[in-house]
C-alpha cells in the first residue's frame, strides 16, 4: 500500500507548527491563570468571627477584602464603612463604634466592621468598585466621612507637593494630575497590573495572607510551611487612655479645602452614588474632628465645611447621622476618639434610631 504524500506518522494526533503552539499554550495559560482568582474567590470558604475587624497587617490585601465583603453576607445584616476612625485605631475589638452600636441593640450580628485602616475617599473608590462587588443590596450600610482628608491640600491630594499617600496602589497610576503621588514607573506599572488584572491582586493575597508577604515561590522552594489564612485581627490591643494633650499634640491652623473644590469629597460622592447603584441603602456619618485642638480660625472653617457637606448631601437626598463633637478627654488625636468617645458616639446613634436626617 503507498503511503500517502506529507501525512506524518502520528497523524492521529494533533500537530502545531511551533508559532501554532506558542500561540496555544498562550492562551490555555492565560485561561487558566485568569480563571483561578475567580475559581478562588468562589471556593473560599472565609468564616467572620463576632466582633469582627479586618487585621491591620492585611490593610493593603485587596483581593482579600473582597472575600471578606463575601463572607460578610452570611451573618451580618448591616454594614459600617470608614477609615481608621470606623477600624478603631485606640481600641481593641470590643470598644470600636460598630461593635458598641451591636452591643447596645443586643444585637451581636447586627453591623460588621468593614473598615480600612488609613482609606481615604479616593482609595475607598477604587476598593469598592473593583473588590466590594458583594456590598449589595444592604438596607442598612453606614458609610463614614472623614472631614481630616480634606483639612489640607496635601491630604486632599489636589497639592503639588510631594506627600507619603496612604494606599498608594488604589490611586490612579498614570493620571499625573496626582503631582503630590511620585512613585517610579515600575511600583506604577506593578500596581497598574493589580488593578487591571485579578490573577496580579490574587498574587498578592496569597502572599500577604498564606506567606507572611514572603514571595510564593520562594516559600514554595525552601519547603517553608504555608500559613491559615484568618483575616480578623486577633490580637489584644490595649483601650488607650492617653489624651491628645496628654500625647503633647500642639493645637493646628488647617486652611480646610472646599467642598466644591476637593477631590476627596468628589470621590466619596463617586462612592455614594456606586453604593446606591449597588441596591445599598446608604447613610452618611458625619464624623467630627477635635475642635479642641484647633486654632480659632481654622475651627470656623471646619464648622463651615460641614455644614457644606451637610447641606449638598441632604439637598441630594442622602440621609445623615450628624456626629456630636466630643470632649477634649475624649480624643486621642485629631480624629480618632478613646473608648470612651466611642461609647457616647455609638449612645447618640443608637438613642436617634440609626436613622439620618
Amino acid at each position: 500500500m503507498k503511503r500517502l504524500k506529507n501525512i506524518p506518522d502520528n497523524a492521529n494526533g494533533l500537530v502545531l507548527k511551533p508559532k501554532e503552539l506558542v500561540v496555544t499554550v498562550a492562551v490555555v495559560l492565560a485561561l487558566t491563570l485568569g480563571a483561578l482568582p475567580y475559581c478562588w474567590r468562589t471556593f473560599s470558604r472565609v468564616e467572620l468571627p463576632q466582633k469582627f475587624r479586618l487585621a491591620e497587617g492585611l490593610r493593603d490585601d485587596y483581593y482579600g477584602y473582597g472575600l471578606v465583603a463575601r463572607a460578610s453576607r452570611k451573618t451580618y445584616s448591616a454594614v459600617f464603612i470608614g477609615d481608621s476612625v470606623i477600624w478603631g485605631k485606640y481600641v481593641d475589638n470590643e470598644n470600636t463604634l460598630p461593635e458598641l452600636i451591636n452591643r447596645g441593640l443586643e444585637d451581636k450580628d447586627l453591623f460588621v466592621n468593614l473598615a480600612v485602616d488609613g482609606l481615604h475617599p479616593i482609595a475607598m473608590g477604587r476598593l469598592i468598585a473593583d473588590y466590594g462587588g458583594d456590598i449589595r443590596n444592604r438596607l442598612g450600610l453606614y458609610l463614614y466621612w472623614n472631614p481630616l482628608w480634606m483639612n489640607t491640600p496635601l491630604y486632599d491630594l489636589s497639592d503639588t507637593d510631594e506627600f507619603s499617600i496612604n494606599h498608594p496602589r488604589l490611586l490612579p497610576q498614570f493620571d499625573f494630575s496626582y503631582k503630590s503621588y511620585r512613585a517610579k514607573f515600575g511600583d506604577r506599572f506593578s500596581a497598574f497590573l493589580e488593578q487591571n488584572l485579578l490573577f496580579a491582586a490574587w498574587m498578592r493575597h496569597l502572599r500577604a495572607a498564606y506567606c507572611g508577604n514572603r514571595d510564593v515561590k520562594k516559600v514554595i522552594a525552601s519547603g517553608g510551611e504555608f500559613a491559615h489564612y484568618d483575616p480578623a485581627e486577633r490580637r489584644k490591643l490595649p483601650n488607650s487612655t492617653v489624651t491628645w494633650e496628654q500625647n503633647g499634640i500642639k493645637k493646628q491652623d488647617w486652611p480646610w479645602v472646599k467642598a466644591s473644590e476637593s477631590r476627596q469629597y468628589a470621590a466619596f460622592r463617586r462612592v455614594i452614588a456606586l453604593l446606591g447603584e449597588r441596591g445599598n441603602k446608604v447613610t452618611v456619618v458625619l464624623g467630627t474632628v477635635n475642635p479642641h485642638m484647633q486654632t480659632p480660625g481654622s475651627l470656623e472653617r471646619y464648622h463651615k465645611l460641614r455644614a457644606e457637606v451637610k447641606a449638598d448631601l441632604k439637598k441630594s437626598g442622602v440621609a445623615v447621622i450628624d456626629l456630636p463633637e466630643l470632649e477634649s478627654k475624649e480624643y486621642a488625636d485629631a480624629s480618632h476618639p478613646l473608648a470612651a468617645g466611642y461609647r457616647k458616639l455609638a449612645d447618640y446613634m443608637i438613642e436617634h434610631g440609626l436613622k439620618g436626617e
